[in-house]
């Protein structure tokens, strides 16, 4: 697979170059990828962004190299990109917990963080169906909060307080709908020490006003891939984690074997009632894309 191959292509570039200073650009160059679309892939793929790997590895191997020596730690530190002794040994301390001189000494544990191999499996256990959708520009409504570091967790949180201290019913009143209408979901600013904004909100009409405490998006034209997710989940999913199933397979089989890739810009997850009595609900997931070049 061309993906795979691009991927284990990068890597392999990171593994060559972690004594030089080499930037994220360079990495999805190799790639044959956008910057973006590396970064959102790489992180989806392996629970890392590509800074978190590349500093992972040198303060492993920057380890290896100080365990029983007697090279300098300022050495070891001017090799493996560091300015100073000291952020080095603050950076070492903080992964293998113990500092870079005591490294030095025998029969002290300290840890490996491996070097990355990419292997996808396409099961097709289930087919993925998609839709590509142009979407007009648009201003969303909602409240905002700082994903650190899982969504699938902190998110759920998130919703239950806003229920409970009567956000989610301002919000629906503000753009016109009834108490208890479902939210969309918003993710946007990805950033590379892993952090994420997430808003649970909805479009704004035109000519209405934001209360304060409430924050809005905008939201540009943009091709979407929208993936619904009743299509998507195996037989045997638990109830809950169907949305978790959805987005995994969308970086680890969808983008892998088409012809797009994500651009930047707020990824949506759409909630609507699947019956009148409200005890069912459908997420789409939607991401914008463009055709690889």
């Amino acid at each position: 697979m061309e993906t795979l191959r691009l991927l284990r292509q990068a890597i392999d570039y990171v593994e060559e170059n972690l004594q030089s200073n080499i930037e994220i650009d360079d990495i999805a160059r190799s790639a044959m990828s956008s910057k973006y679309h590396f970064q959102r892939i790489f992180h989806a793929l392996t629970g890392f962004t590509v800074t978190e790997y590349m500093r992972n590895r040198r303060l492993t191997l920057a380890a290896e190299d100080l365990a029983g020596s007697d090279s300098k730690v300022i050495d070891i530190a001017l090799k493996y990109g560091y300015e100073s002794p000291e952020a080095f040994a603050k950076a070492f301390q903080r992964m293998h917990g113990v500092t870079p001189l005591a490294a030095k000494k025998k029969n002290v544990k300290l840890k490996a963080f491996s070097r990355i191999s990419f292997q996808i499996q396409i099961k097709g256990e289930t087919e993925m169906n998609y839709r590509i959708v142009e979407e007009k520009a648009s201003t969303a409504i909602g409240k905002v909060v700082i994903i650190k570091r899982d969504p699938f967790t902190e998110i759920p949180a998130f919703v239950e307080v806003i229920w409970k201290n009567g956000t989610h019913d301002q919000i629906n009143e503000t753009v016109g709908r009834p108490a208890g209408s479902l939210l969309n979901g918003y993710y946007f600013d990805f950033s590379e020490d892993g952090t994420k904004s997430y808003m649970t909100g909805v479009e704004l009409p035109e000519g209405r006003g934001v209360p304060d405490g409430l924050n809005i998006l905008q939201i540009p034209n943009q091709s979407y891939a929208v993936f619904d997710s009743r299509e998507s989940i195996p037989d045997d999913m638990e109830i809950g984690l169907e949305i978790l199933n959805v987005w995994k397979r969308i970086y680890s089989e969808w983008f892998p074997s088409s012809n797009f890739e994500q651009v930047e810009g707020p990824c949506m997850e759409k909630y609507y009632w699947a019956n009148d009595d409200h005890t069912e609900s459908i997420c789409e997931v939607w991401i914008p894309v463009r055709r690889k070049s």
